[in-house]
């Protein structure tokens, strides 16, 4: 087996301005390259990793690494972007104005409104843009000198002895898409075409996985959501309710009324059943690889299994999970690599040992 070693980085600017006048590049190309990245270009696998990452992974960026998502993928995204804006907007226009001119002290419920949605806003741009947890790419090739052809050892599953009574050993696995032997947890996305850490699973409403580094942004985008829910329903309730002349006058209040009423019950479900996964130290993944089904979890109760990553509560699992470091990005979008790096090259597929 041969470890590729990770290239040091230079400096910023000395790279950039090789980068630019080396690679005859146009300052306009440049920018609306920094702009948008749809596309990586093998000929120039140097610079910042947004503009390589894509080589080797279905992620388009946005601001030079700044804000990533999916290609290919339903823009369900766009929906529940939508979701959460308009709402806001009507509740503005419509409402706010009367709420806060009572004298009945209804201003305190609006600033909360406004606090939980500023809250789901910004958790769900993080949720949906950040990097979840990604590995790098080409770190164990074997036989390097015969077209990167993986070996027959690699098909093996390895296990590692632990400390824990609980669980005899933890097993690993090759991933022949990212020539990587995958660290415990960590699975590879076919969406995103990439390896994650403590990965959860792909969220077709954010077009990004929910590993590691992006779990807690999930679990406070799905918590904010529910309490804004509650704070729209409640301040137009009152509206309605102090009005005497019945909600038919008042259609944007009667309309977001059954808008909060309706859109409450799906965060609230997923949340409640995310708490018990994060609580129990599950990922949906080995949830539902332990229960033996690919049908939606929601719909399964939540069994507690023994592993070794369990802290033995219920609370400390939870606070372990909001309070561990989120750990470092080790394939940065933002920092700079030299030409010829291996993590973000394309190489040729992996050839079955059995075939050959």
């Amino acid at each position: 087996m041969a470890l590729v070693s990770r290239r040091s980085t230079r400096s910023e600017s000395t790279s950039i301005t090789k980068e630019e006048h080396a690679g005859g590049t146009s300052w306009t190309k440049l920018f609306f390259r920094w702009l948008v990245t749809l596309e990586g270009d093998q000929d120039i696998n140097n610079g910042k990793g947004y503009m390589s990452i894509p080589n080797v992974s279905n992620y388009i960026f946005f601001f030079g690494g700044r804000l990533r998502t999916v290609k290919g993928a339903k823009p369900l995204w766009l929906g529940v972007l939508f979701i959460i804006v308009c709402p806001m907007v009507l509740f503005s226009v419509f409402e706010t104005h009367k709420l806060w001119h009572t004298q009945k002290g209804y201003k305190v419920l609006v600033i909360f409104f406004y606090y939980f949605w500023a809250i789901m806003l910004i958790s769900f741009i993080r949720t949906a843009t950040s990097d979840p947890g990604v590995l790098p790419r080409n770190i164990h090739l074997g036989q390097l000198q015969n077209n990167y052809q993986t070996p027959q050892e690699y098909y093996n599953l390895i296990t590692l002895p632990t400390h824990s009574s609980v669980l005899e050993d933890i097993t690993i696995k090759y991933c022949q898409s990212c020539r990587i032997w995958r660290p415990p947890r960590t699975s590879h996305c076919s969406t995103c075409n990439v390896c994650v850490m403590v990965h959860d699973h792909h969220c077709v409403w954010v077009n990004n996985c929910v590993g590691k580094r992006n779990y807690r942004f999930f679990l406070i985008f799905l918590l904010s959501a529910i309490f804004s829910s509650v704070f729209l329903l409640t301040n137009c309730a009152i509206h309605i309710a102090r009005e005497s002349d019945g909600p038919r006058n008042y259609p944007v209040a009667l309309l977001l009324l059954i808008y909060a009423g309706l859109t409450i019950w799906y965060p609230a479900i997923l949340f409640t059943y995310h708490i018990f996964m994060a609580g129990t130290q599950q990922t949906t993944r080995e949830f539902l690889k332990g229960i033996g089904s690919k049908k939606n979890p929601v719909f399964h109760r939540v069994v507690k299994e023994q592993n070794i990553y369990d802290r033995g509560s219920f609370l400390k699992n939870l606070g372990h999970l909001m309070l561990e470091p989120r750990g470092p990005s080790f394939v940065s979008a933002r920092k700079l690599h030299e030409n010829g790096d291996w993590r973000f090259m394309n190489l040729s597929p992996a050839h079955s040992f059995e075939k050959i």
